[in-house]
């Protein structure tokens, strides 16, 4: 193959690699970068990849693992979702909110905690869920985290305890069906609804998540009109239908 050859073949592939989202966050990614005086080389080092791996991030020629946007927020000193600030809900023409995503729920507020180290993923969830009022989302993005919302407090102090778990299954550091055993463990947090949203339908892992205290098994589907109707219905069966140790709480507290 002859050097014109393999450079038109290379921008076909970048063509079906670069989606808009991908070139929203490389754009961010860089910006945040330079506002922080750093070059390539600085920010390869400390991410343990090549100076040309962090330049195709920047480019969108190279999709970035929600692990390694994660470090990334870290050393560039800003939350995660800063990466997504611009991304536009096409269909709609609203600006997706990260972060805190208000809703419409009842009177009150509703406390979301989703797990899931996919950004893409996490911006499908949040879009399905961006017609819900006084819907408080904080998204974690690897196993460990979970506990330290949870039980310690070390990554969100202000975030109130979840009314409700989305948790994925393929996670790093630590699986899904792990987190789960653990927080049903804990008698403070074995209340909590969790709900599992894969795109594994596998007969065997469903029944584990089930024996292990799951309250649902959702799948994540390529039809988004379809995916929205199942999570959305999820939320408000478990924030509206059903009465929570949580609603009470509340409840109390507004009466106190």
């Amino acid at each position: 193959m002859n050097w014109c050859s393999r450079s038109v073949t290379k921008t076909r592939m970048l063509r079906r690699s670069s989606s808009p989202e991908d070139k929203l966050i490389g754009r961010q990614l860089r910006e945040k970068r330079l506002r922080r005086g750093m070059t390539l080389l600085d920010a390869a080092k400390k991410l343990g990849v090549s100076y040309q791996q962090v330049q195709k991030y920047e480019q969108a020629s190279s999709k970035i693992s929600a692990s390694n946007l994660y470090k990334l927020s870290i050393l560039y000193g800003v939350s995660i979702e800063k990466f997504f600030e611009g991304m536009v809900d096409h269909n709609r023409t609203t600006y997706l909110k990260f972060g805190y995503l208000p809703g419409e729920l009842k009177n009150r507020d509703i406390n979301l905690l989703m797990i899931e180290d996919n950004p893409g993923d996490e911006a499908v969830i949040r879009r399905t869920l961006s017609d819900l009022k006084n819907l408080n989302i904080l998204c974690v993005h690897d196993g460990h985290q979970v506990m330290e919302v949870l039980r310690y407090k070390t990554l969100c102090a202000d975030f109130p305890r979840p009314d409700l778990i989305f948790l994925d299954i393929y996670l790093p550091k630590r699986d899904g069906i792990s987190v789960l055993k653990e927080i049903k463990r804990d008698s403070d947090l074995q209340d909590i609804p969790v709900v599992i949203i894969t795109n594994n339908i596998n007969p065997e892992l469903m029944q584990s998540a089930y024996r292990n205290g799951a309250s649902g098994y959702i799948c994540k589907s390529f039809d988004f009109v379809s995916f929205k109707d199942h999570i959305v219905s999820c939320v408000k069966y478990w924030t509206n239908t059903v009465v929570l140790p949580t609603t009470i709480q509340s409840q109390e507290g507004k009466a106190s």
